[in-house]
């Protein structure tokens, strides 16, 4: 039975019947647009202007986050960027030093890596867009690279038990990029527990959403310490953060550069009510997403690839294969598609910022032959699932986007 269309699409002089915002994110919580509020009203912005952690919105949203985490420790910045440019200088890299990281990524990573003045080792994803484990021992005997930071883009998570018997292994100082990964497990295990140091986003795509906005997490007392100088804390201002060690505080104070990272009070006082809507909107990503799976599995031009089986993600977006398309016919569906209101990109096309020969200020490197990578990135789409959409809103996408498919292949 062949398939058909069910209507006209708009590039056609159809009716649209996308009326909704696909990728509208989610707004600041009343409690914290009330607190953001109060604290513009009474003039305390500046974390340190709050004497005592209990005090201020930023001392506190980082003792829920790490309770919530199961971390001891949680260092507020002003990007998911800078805290990973933090923990490469609490790793000890240094300039000319060689870093192993995805090929797939965002280019946020590499860039920090160039922000630290060393090189990028580019190792390759599997059909699920994870970290590829055998790559990554491949290049880690090639390169002697003794640093590893990886990403969980989109929140797609590689073997861990391989990767951590590699780390183990090779005694690598491994560094998790979290920004896509909150409420994500590996066999019951929260990413971000694996790594020495693991950094998280609060940009307003994320799971905790503040426009900007990171969080530097560790087990390390040392670590956390040397985080809350580097993030910007002079003469005794650590005093008003939870949980210090004034020994430690007092040993690297002056011995450590402030590079001005901090997190503000007003992207705290909204990111605190957000940490227990996490499970919410958790439950509703991962509704939508398996409703949607299951009306993708009738598409043959659709694959959505299985995660690992140890794997519990957060849903909040989808990521699949076009199959049996030309490369003409794979960028007419995202234009047509984003005709209909449903904005979508692929990572392999178009300049996009995840595809590493883009990377141009890397040097070489954008020259990697990273084969595996380009395959799976070449016809990926990216779909946003933001937990305003309800199951009709899931339906119509799904629909909206079989109609395409076919229009581009008739």
């Amino acid at each position: 039975m062949t398939a058909t269309r069910s209507r006209k699409l708009v590039i056609e002089g159809g009716e649209k019947i996308v009326d909704f915002n696909i990728k509208a994110f989610k707004p600041a919580p009343e409690e914290g647009i009330q607190n953001a509020v109060e604290l513009m009203r009474d003039g305390m912005m500046y974390r340190y202007q709050h004497k005592t952690f209990e005090s201020s919105h930023t001392s506190m949203f980082e003792k829920e986050f790490a309770e919530y985490h199961g971390s001891k420790y949680a260092v507020g910045l002003n990007s998911c960027g800078s805290a990973m440019f933090v923990a490469m200088n609490i790793a000890g890299v240094k300039p000319g030093d060689k870093v192993l990281s995805n090929a797939f990524t965002f280019t946020a990573v590499p860039s920090v890596i160039h922000h630290a003045r060393a090189t990028p080792v580019l190792v390759e994803s599997n059909h699920e867009w994870g970290m590829d484990a055998e790559d990554l021992e491949k290049k880690v005997i090639e390169s002697g690279a003794k640093v590893l930071l990886m990403s969980y883009m989109r929140g797609h998570v590689p073997d861990i038990d391989a990767i951590m018997a590699i780390v183990t292994k090779y005694d690598l100082f491994f560094i998790e990029d979290c920004a896509h990964a909150y409420n994500t497990f590996w066999d019951g295990i929260p990413l971000g527990r694996f790594g020495k140091i693991s950094c998280f986003s609060t940009q307003s795509s994320k799971g905790l959403s503040s426009g900007e906005g990171g969080i530097f997490v560790t087990d390390n007392e040392e670590f956390a310490a040397k985080a809350i100088l580097y993030a910007g804390s002079y003469e005794k201002l650590w005093q008003a953060h939870y949980n210090v060690n004034p020994e430690l505080m007092n040993k690297w104070q002056n011995q450590i550069p402030g590079y001005s990272l901090r997190m503000q009070e007003i992207t705290a006082s909204i990111l605190r009510p957000q940490i227990s809507r996490l499970n919410v909107i958790n439950k509703i990503h991962t509704e939508n997403f398996d409703h949607l799976k299951e009306l993708f599995s009738k598409n043959e031009n659709i694959e959505v690839p299985q995660p690992f089986p140890k794997v519990t993600n957060f849903n909040d977006t989808m990521q699949f294969h076009l199959v049996g398309l030309t490369r003409e016919q794979a960028d007419q569906f995202i234009e047509v598609a984003g005709l209909e209101g449903i904005p979508m990109q692929i990572f392999g096309a178009g300049r996009n910022a995840r595809d590493f020969r883009e990377w141009k200020y890397t040097g070489d490197v954008v020259n990697s032959e990273m084969h595996q990578t380009v395959a799976n990135i070449e016809f990926a789409c990216d779909l946003s699932l933001q937990p305003h959409l309800g199951i009709a809103e899931i339906e119509t996408i799904a629909s909206v986007i079989s109609d395409v498919l076919l229009y581009v292949q008739e």
